[in-house]
């Protein structure tokens, strides 16, 4: 089997409380599925804030990669939003070594700080990126809702379109292959508290540790959200795509980040916009359970 190297871009907090509440725990899923998926071969992480502090995010994540043994380097990457004035960091010159050695993916599954930083201070080594896939965009016009509750953030994108801009504008000007697998995608599934009961029966310390660590985040969102049954794993569909590209439904569309009378910008996709992506808009036939099964069964 030819594996696909991968790079990810997160703000894992699984776990961290932040501001008064648990926070968002589906990066830990994402990292836990790349590093058991014999299809990736997952060369690095990097840390941006966003979910939590850059303190938080990048001590979660190394204790992941401790849990599972694995020899995957995590790198310290932006703890702010990108200005003009914003330096190189240790995490995106990682990724520039890595890219300079292999062409690889890149997951980017926090805001994209990380990501624009290296457009911008390493433009050679972002050139090399195969695949750039983001968790953030929405359908030109639409807002984010969840049954009647919302309109929700575009978070990742929301915490740095600054970032966004320049990485998208620098993939597309690259030639290279732009997913977005957003709100709209990862909202139409979720991950229950008996799929994290499954999984503490496994027994594993990885297993307890995310069981542990995730019911308070499942238990605060269906407390907000009364339509939702679970957790929505929104990072995880950049994994799953890598893998599976037929669980999803998409379109080739254009990108535009699009100022409102009201309220943050948002990164719209439709046709007829400039730029370039591939959105995915939702699951084939089997490819909601498909999706689902992997994120349960990859924790392990």
């Amino acid at each position: 089997m030819t594996q696909i190297p991968l790079i990810i871009d997160t703000d894992v907090a699984l776990g961290v409380h932040h501001e008064g509440r648990p926070r968002d725990i589906d990066d830990g899923f994402a990292i836990a599925e790349a590093i058991n998926s014999p299809e990736i071969d997952l060369k690095l992480i990097s840390t941006v804030y966003g979910n939590g502090p850059l303190e938080e995010v990048h001590r979660v994540a190394r204790e992941i990669v401790a849990l599972k043994h694995a020899s995957v380097p995590v790198a310290r990457g932006a703890e702010a939003f990108m200005t003009d004035e914003t330096p190189d960091n240790d995490g995106v010159k990682a990724i520039a070594r890595v890219l300079k050695e292999t062409p690889c993916a890149v997951a980017a599954i926090g805001p994209l700080t990380n990501i624009g930083l290296l457009a911008k201070y390493h433009p050679e080594a972002f050139a090399q990126i195969s695949m750039l896939l983001i968790v953030a965009g929405r359908t030109q016009g639409n807002l984010f809702m969840l049954g009647d509750t919302g309109p929700v953030r575009d978070f990742n994108f929301e915490n740095d379109p600054l970032a966004t801009r320049i990485a998208l504008e620098a993939a597309n000007d690259a030639g290279i292959e732009v997913v977005m697998a957003g709100f709209e995608l990862t909202s139409q599934v979720c991950v229950t508290e008996e799929d994290l009961k499954a999984i503490l029966a496994r027994g594993s310390d990885t297993a307890k540790y995310f069981y542990e660590n995730s019911l308070a985040w499942c238990r605060h969102w269906t407390g907000q959200f009364a339509a939702d049954d679970g957790f929505h794993p929104w990072d995880s569909a950049t994994i799953s795509y890598l893998k599976h590209p037929e669980y999803f439904t998409t379109e080739q569309r254009g990108w535009q980040i699009t100022e409102q009378d009201t309220g943050p910008p948002h990164l719209a996709t439709g046709p007829g916009l400039p730029g370039k992506t591939i959105y995915c808009t939702g699951f084939s036939a089997n490819g909601k359970r498909g999706f689902v099964l992997d994120v349960v069964e990859s924790v392990h």
